[in-house]
C-alpha cells in the first residue's frame, strides 16, 4: 500500500509473498516521495521503490514538518490472522538488521529523466501469481 498518514507522511507498506511479514517505509519524499510505486505491484529485493524525505506529522497532506531527512522503516511478523491488524501485533526493532542491509544494498544510477534505477536485484524463482 502507498499513500498518506498524517504521522507517517508518504508511506508504503509491502507484505511479503506468505503474508508472514509487512514492511512499512515512513517520511518519504515531498511531491514525488515513490519510483513507480502503486497499490497491488510486485517489487523484488534491490528494487528501487522511494526516496527519502522529510514528510509527515501533518494534517495537511504532502507537507514537510520535520526538520532532517530520515526514514522509518519496521517489519511487522504475523503467525496468526488476528495479529495483522490486532492489539498482539509484533514489530522487529530494525537497527540491528540495517547494517546487514547496507551491506548487501543494490547499487544504482541515476537514468535520464532523473529517476533512480536498479543496476540489479534477484527475482525469486517460483513466485506466485
Amino acid at each position: 500500500a502507498c499513500g498518506w498518514n498524517m504521522y507517517g507522511g508518504w508511506r508504503i507498506g509491502i507484505r511479503s509473498y506468505d503474508g508472514k511479514r509487512y514492511y512499512y517505509y515512513a517520511h518519504l519524499r515531498k511531491g514525488h516521495p515513490y519510483n513507480d510505486m502503486y497499490e497491488g505491484k510486485q517489487v523484488c529485493a534491490g528494487e528501487v521503490i522511494g526516496y527519502l524525505g522529510m514528510t509527515g506529522y501533518s494534517s495537511k497532506r504532502d507537507v514537510n514538518n520535520i526538520n532532517v531527512p530520515h526514514l522509518h522503516y519496521g517489519m511487522q511478523v504475523i503467525f496468526a490472522p488476528e495479529q495483522k491488524d490486532g492489539w498482539n501485533q509484533i514489530w522487529i526493532d530494525m537497527y540491528a538488521l540495517t547494517d546487514f542491509l547496507y551491506k548487501n544494498r543494490a547499487a544504482v544510477e541515476k537514468s535520464e529523466d532523473g529517476e533512480y534505477i536498479s543496476l540489479r536485484y534477484s527475482v525469486p524463482d517460483g513466485v506466485p501469481d
